[in-house]
């Protein structure tokens, strides 16, 4: 198997315990040379709230959600976003190579195995975006992994969120709406809101009222970065 990102083969070296064991074996598909590019948020000292790297307390962004939310998302991140972690974001949604959404199979199932949740829903693409790419690049990224329902839609905004600065991002209005589809979900079922980058919160924020305003209460985010 070659690396999705530079090519490179992929030698996995597993263990005597690990073939003949009955766990499954969860493919690879990042090599060494990549993955030593990367830069993982476990055993941080994150933001309690967001996982911002080395924040060593609550964030300044949480801290402005503070004043007005009432609950923080509880929300989780593998990899501090980076300039390997831009690079692919590049390639797999600016350049729409849909290949590259198997690159961290391995790390989000390896969390998904550690993290349960009754329902998982996504942060979907705009119509916009949708006809621009031509698929969805979170529901790429997860659709392997999870069981996914598309719960949210998106409206198009005046600009890519990724276009704007830090005050644009926080001031941005609310560009989701809930699908009747969660009015059938019991309002004590554990829900999963995953996005592919965390930066302000945000979007991951809207999302969560969506949810909140219709009852839920156990409501927890996941990107693979933050």
């Amino acid at each position: 198997m070659r690396c999705l990102n530079c090519g490179m083969e992929i030698i996995n070296n597993l263990k005597i315990t690990e073939i003949f064991s009955f766990k499954e074996i969860i493919p690879n598909y990042i090599c060494n040379l990549c993955r030593e590019q990367l830069s993982p948020l476990a055993g941080r000292n994150n933001c309690p709230h967001c996982f911002k790297p080395d924040s060593f307390e609550i964030c300044s962004d949480c801290q402005i959600w503070e004043q007005k939310y009432q609950e923080i998302n509880c929300h989780q991140a593998l990899f501090e976003y980076n300039q390997f972690i831009h690079s692919y974001f590049k390639l797999y949604k600016r350049y729409g190579d849909v290949l590259l959404a198997k690159l961290f199979y391995q790390d989000i199932k390896s969390w998904s195995l550690k993290n349960q949740f009754d329902v998982i829903t996504y942060i979907p693409a705009s119509r916009g975006h949708f006809q621009q790419r031509g698929f969805d690049p979170v529901y790429e990224l997860y659709a392997d992994i999870f069981d996914l329902k598309k719960l949210l839609v998106k409206v198009d905004a005046d600009k890519p969120q990724a276009q704007k600065n830090r005050l644009e991002r926080m001031r941005t209005p609310q560009t989701f709406l809930g699908l009747p589809e969660i009015n059938l979900i019991p309002r004590n079922q554990r829900i999963l809101i995953l996005d592919d980058i965390y930066t302000t919160g945000r979007t991951l924020m809207y999302a969560h009222d969506i949810f909140s305003e219709q009852g839920f209460q156990n409501i927890s985010t996941f990107s693979l970065s933050r």
